[in-house]
């Protein structure tokens, strides 16, 4: 959580995970495993378990607080969504907090979005309105949920949950998950960065989470957070193609015939286009490929959005005549402008990085001969992460235009809009949350693709 939510939850940092903190190495699966070895080091992470069943007496001993300390908390959190002062919350107020805190307020569930089924799990009465004894209600409960869970996966009861031990509760609930995947999972929970999971931070991730907290759920509702919340860095589905549109071979396509079309209006030869020339070739490629698959694109992200948040999708054709009819063919391209603003200069970075690098390896390096396979992938390497990198931010606002619904209340009103919000609310680091699994993506896939690219040309003869 962030804002003034995540000050009402904030809790006391336990001595070891400080301890871990400090003899963590600085990032990946090495620094969650030191961070491991240094809470078992230490004894734990500080927390005696209580025994006996769960009680609020146990919740309050793992969150160091005392009652009249969480009362004030959860106080603090219902103001927080009743900033208007009512007195009660309804779908209009949830759904603006969940917005503020970056959390999806569409699309979480079988019966509606994210805020409506907040609003069901808090309304006992069924009027539509959830006073201060509901939410309070509703919290005792999360809480007590959370902290059975949390025990069950702390199975060295040390207090907090290491990321083997997060690994083996996923496993078991017949969850895949390799190395990358879980550090990011553990990463999203530990807001202090020390590698291990406190029951503080736990309970902030899911304290909102309106359904069974068992670890599938868990684990689509991460996934979920994750897109709305950084982009691009959320995991697509397995049951989602990772290949929605032939985006690569529309660009390289136009790339080719925009530089023929370059040099004879200039009346020169294609090889001799110059930086300029590919600057504004690949430009143009790139803008006639995001257009010509947008929507293709828009698609596959709201089908990740409703796999993250129920685990049940919807069929491509359904999805897109819902999206026509409730929100209109103009639906299917928002966000086009700040896709092509990011686009456009991704592909003319891209591609010319890649054929400058390219030129310059046979003049300096090979002399005149052509550059092996090893050597396409490293120019491909470096094009891509510099072209990914520059427009990084945009990507991150069209991927929020994306994935919301036109009709929420809390919907961003444009491109402006979003990156107001997000500067307000994020900061700077906002617009580049997700970078280091991006690049790791990207630029991989570029690397192979211009690999793939020089082998087809020379086959075809198109040199």
């Amino acid at each position: 959580m962030s804002g003034a939510v995540a000050q009402a939850v904030e809790a006391p940092r336990p001595a070891a995970a400080a301890a871990a903190a400090s003899a963590a190495p600085a990032s990946g699966t090495s620094r969650a495993a030191a961070a491991a070895a240094a809470a078992r080091g230490a004894g734990g992470c500080g927390v005696v378990r209580k025994p006996g069943p769960a009680t609020m007496e146990h919740v309050l001993l793992a969150l160091r607080e005392t009652e009249a300390e969480r009362e004030a908390r959860i106080r603090g959190m219902f103001g927080f969504f009743d900033a208007s002062g009512r007195g009660h919350l309804d779908q209009e107020q949830i759904e603006a907090g969940l917005a503020a805190l970056h959390l999806p307020p569409e699309g979480g569930g079988k019966g509606g979005g994210y805020a409506l089924e907040l609003l069901r799990a808090c309304d006992r009465d069924r009027d539509g309105r959830v006073g201060y004894d509901d939410f309070r209600r509703y919290m005792d409960d999360k809480e007590l949920e959370l902290y059975r869970i949390f025990q069950a996966i702390d199975v060295e009861h040390n207090g907090c949950i290491l990321p083997e031990e997060l690994w083996h509760a996923l496993v078991k609930a017949g969850i895949e998950i390799d190395d990358e995947e879980l550090a990011r999972f553990v990463e999203h929970v530990d807001k202090d960065n020390n590698g291990i999971i406190t029951f503080e931070e736990w309970r902030d991730f899911l304290l909102l989470y309106p359904h069974e907290a068992t670890m599938e759920n868990i684990y689509h509702h991460w996934e979920r957070v994750c897109l709305v919340d950084i982009g691009e860095q959320a995991a697509i589905p397995e049951r989602i193609s990772k290949h929605v549109a032939p985006e690569s071979a529309i660009r390289f396509y136009a790339y080719e015939m925009l530089k023929e079309y370059i040099m004879k209006s200039k009346g020169e030869n294609k090889s001799d286009i110059g930086t300029s020339g590919r600057l504004m070739a690949g430009g143009l490629a790139g803008a006639v490929a995001q257009t010509a698959i947008y929507p293709i694109d828009l698609v596959k992200t709201r089908l990740q959005t409703f796999a993250s948040g129920s685990g049940k999708i919807p069929s491509l054709s359904a999805l897109s005549r819902d999206i026509w009819v409730q929100e209109g063919p103009r639906a299917f391209y928002r966000g086009l402008v700040p896709s092509l603003l990011g686009m456009v200069p991704y592909a003319g970075i891209d591609l010319t990085v890649y054929e400058t690098l390219k030129e310059m390896s046979k003049t300096y390096v090979l002399k005149d001969s052509d550059p092996g396979p090893l050597l396409q992938l490293g120019c491909g390497t470096v094009s891509g992460a510099l072209g990914a990198t520059c427009v990084y931010p945009l990507q991150v606002i069209r991927t929020r235009l994306q994935a919301q619904r036109a009709n929420s209340e809390a919907a961003y009103r444009g491109m402006s809009d979003v990156f107001w919000r997000t500067l307000q609310h994020e900061g700077i680091s906002g617009f580049y949350k997700g970078l280091v699994p991006n690049l790791l993506k990207v630029v991989p896939a570029a690397s192979i693709t211009y690999l793939v690219y020089e082998t087809m040309k020379k086959s075809l003869s198109l040199d």
